[in-house]
């Protein structure tokens, strides 16, 4: 498959996908705006920058597009709308075909708000989660965050073993985080770096959920009754 993404990885991942395989990408939203003057992240939308990443995305792509689905949040929605105004008609979706809004993208058990409004604190918050800290999460687990996302994943996408199709998935930075520490032990500290997730970035998938595959940063796994009960 083509895939242009920002994400040099995934460019090279996409040429390598099964064709035999329907496969999900679940990714974070293209750039945004920065620092809400009101405090609210939830109302920030994507940059120019942002856009045109999501166009170009969507050009790129030369397989059929299926379900689309995202975070209610307007910018991963927004992200959405973009990637699909750019994919050729050979490969656009179905006519008709709705992005739903799918909670579990959007929603934290946990509150990994800054410490000065009452959380945890953003990066803080996966730090404790990816290490057990139960105490620094004030009691969410690692598995109360991610078990709903990957439900969500395989109840709304992959519902179908429709060979050569793209469904496509848009939600956070942390969501992303959260998967990938989960199912490839991935490690942040608890400040930003380089190493986290970046904007357009995210986990490739293909299977069921009971036996599914995943790729994240060249490293591909396969797991059977990965946190189903």
């Amino acid at each position: 498959m083509t895939f242009n993404s920002p994400n040099k990885w995934m460019t090279q991942t996409a040429k390598h996908l099964p064709d035999n395989q329907r496969v999900a990408l679940y990714i974070r939203h293209c750039e945004r705006y920065t620092d809400p003057p009101d405090g609210d992240y939830s109302k920030l939308l994507l940059t120019p920058t942002g856009i045109l990443q999501a166009n170009k995305m969507g050009e790129s792509i030369d397989r059929k597009i299926g379900i689309c689905a995202a975070s209610p949040v307007e910018r991963c929605q927004q992200t959405m709308r973009e990637i699909l105004k750019g994919v050729q008609k050979p490969y656009a979706p179905d006519e008709g075909t709705q992005i739903i809004p799918v909670e579990a993208f959007a929603h934290m058990a946990g509150d990994p708000r800054p410490k000065e409004v009452g959380g945890v604190g953003w990066y803080e918050y996966f730090n404790f989660l990816q290490n057990g800290d139960s105490k620094g999460t004030r009691g969410v687990t690692l598995k109360d965050e991610v078990k709903p996302i990957l439900d969500g994943i395989f109840n709304t996408t992959l519902t179908s073993p429709d060979s050569h199709v793209l469904d496509l998935i848009c939600s956070h930075d942390g969501h992303v985080v959260m998967l990938a520490s989960a199912l490839f032990d991935f490690k942040t500290p608890p400040y930003y770096t380089d190493e986290w997730c970046q904007y357009a970035e995210g986990i490739f998938f293909f299977g069921t959920r009971n036996n599914f595959t995943a790729i994240w940063r060249n490293q591909t796994k396969t797991f059977t009754d990965f946190m189903i009960e």
